[in-house]
């Protein structure tokens, strides 16, 4: 999908991190925006900014483990615009399933699956119908991440599971377009940017569980960032952020060039994929997870 101006872009989890840069790129590009979000603090402030901008934007509210829910988000879109050419399902959550994976409850997988896994299900169902129908060039962007989706940390079961899940998804996906010969195109999302550091997404942030996830036993509030922080401060290490627009950046370049693996080159990440083939091939016990990765 080559040229962007004036083609109709959705994206959920769009009121803060990756999916406000996104957001803000697609304005850029002369694209109009639905941003959609579980936060609606957020998302009045999204596209508030987007409008100061002079971007044609509106905001939906959206919960993506709720299929009509998601029903609503594309009523919304083609009421306004009539099209839309490009979706990316971005909404996530932080790994609330820290632990020991034997010690996880039902309601830790749940909800990460349901918003992983089934709320880009959802977001594929509702919107490649429409897309198919318009008979035009069309492109869906999953955000998958490196935990999961190239190889697992062993301490984020359940982020890492999801995000796994909605990878290989996303491969059935593009085999599926490609087969049928439409004129709709996918891409998976591994967050990253060119300039060293980490990404301050809005992610790690605690979110409050819905009461349909509730667990049973009380467990204290997981840390995320600021932990992070704080350890490279004591130890003496500066604390870098990648800029958001990085990640945006690569997300524009690959709906154009219609790339499926979206993420920077990385001899880290390369390394650890290319042990976790040679694990596979060598039928050799995963003995690369025992090294930390981040």
């Amino acid at each position: 999908m080559q040229k962007l101006a004036g083609k109709v872009a959705v994206v959920t989890g769009g009121g803060g991190g990756i999916g406000r840069a996104m957001g803000r790129r697609f304005g850029q590009e002369g694209m109009k925006v639905v941003l959609a979000d579980y936060d609606a603090h957020l998302l009045d402030s999204a596209v508030q900014e987007l409008t100061d901008g002079s971007v044609e934007v509106i905001g939906v509210p959206v919960d993506v483990t709720k299929r009509d829910s998601v029903e609503a988000m594309r009523d919304a879109a083609l009421e306004r615009f009539g099209e839309v050419h490009l979706l990316c399902n971005n909404a996530g959550i932080a790994n609330q399933g820290s632990g020991q994976i034997w010690e996880l409850e039902d309601s830790d997988w749940r909800w990460s699956l349901d918003v992983h896994l089934l709320g880009v299900a959802h977001g594929c169902e509702v919107f490649v119908p429409v897309m198919l129908a318009q008979d035009q060039e069309a492109h869906i962007v999953n955000t998958s991440s490196g935990n999961g989706g190239l190889y697992p940390i062993p301490r984020t079961p359940t982020y890492a599971v999801a995000k796994a899940a909605m990878t290989t998804y996303s491969e059935c996906l593009w085999g599926q377009l490609r087969d049928a010969r439409t004129m709709s195109w996918v891409s998976v999302l591994f967050p990253s940017g060119y300039t060293p550091g980490l990404l301050n997404t809005g992610i790690w942030n605690q979110r409050e569980r819905p009461a349909e996830y509730a667990r049973t036993s009380d467990r204290p509030l997981r840390r995320g960032l600021d932990i992070l922080v704080e350890q490279a401060q004591k130890e003496g290490r500066e604390v870098q952020f990648t800029p958001l627009d990085e990640v945006a950046d690569q997300v524009v370049v690959g709906v154009t060039t219609d790339q499926f693996w979206l993420y920077v080159p990385s001899e880290a990440s390369d390394q650890k994929v290319e042990e976790r083939y040679r694990s596979i091939v060598e039928r050799r016990p995963p003995s690369y997870l025992t090294s930390p990765v981040l």
